[in-house]
């Protein structure tokens, strides 16, 4: 919310207006994080700011997805991402860390190229728990999520359209249930005959 408040400060810096809204698809009174909208007013932000907090039809949520500019996943720790690859599917570009399976959403694995603004990790913390000794958190600034927000808002249109059709391309072609499907049987098949030969052996040292 921070990075959005400098986007929008930026727009009305540059382009005179303040017109843009942060869909936030999540509950702000959530138990387990920070109180939104407390943090919206506070941050003086809470007229750019919408809660689509209710749980709702896959439909819906493509509604949410068709009339969105862009998407946006800072998360430090994530698995794979969701709603990124369901926005990609949409024509939607995509802002995200490079961590964990964001990194082969957001980075073309085939060139190199961006379905978006990919972030590099500016910050890595190593914090754990008693479940899970050790784990690291990649952390990017909040003026580089607003400079990736401002990148895409001042794409050339020309440029947007073909970057819309691209994400798409690449969403259906990388994560296809038939590809999916295909390459989780084909490790298998592969590990069950090579892992004699490809098996490496790990030394424990006690200090």
């Amino acid at each position: 919310m921070a990075s959005w408040k400098l986007f929008l400060d930026y727009l009305e810096e540059n382009h005179g207006h303040r017109k843009a809204t942060l869909i936030m698809h999540t509950d702000p009174f959530d138990g387990e994080g920070p109180n939104l909208t407390v943090a919206s007013e506070m941050l003086n932000i809470h007229d750019n700011v919408f809660f689509s907090s209710e749980r709702i039809e896959f439909d819906k949520m493509n509604i949410l997805y068709n009339i969105s500019d862009f998407c946006i996943n800072i998360s430090y720790a994530e698995g794979f991402g969701l709603p990124t690859l369901e926005c990609m599917q949409a024509e939607v570009p995509i802002i995200a860390v490079k961590t964990g399976g964001l990194t082969r959403q957001v980075v073309d694995h085939r060139d190199g190229s961006e379905n978006g603004v990919a972030l590099d990790v500016e910050v890595q913390s190593l914090v754990g728990s008693q479940q899970v000794p050790y784990i690291y958190e990649d952390y990017v600034s909040c003026r580089s999520i607003s400079n990736a927000m401002i990148k895409l808002y001042e794409m050339d249109p020309a440029e947007m359209k073909k970057l819309k059709k691209k994400v798409r391309e690449y969403a259906l072609s990388e994560f296809s249930y038939q590809k999916t499907v295909d390459d989780w049987d084909n490790h298998l098949e592969d590990i069950s005959k090579t892992w004699r030969e490809k098996y490496e052996r790990w030394s424990c040292v006690t200090f």
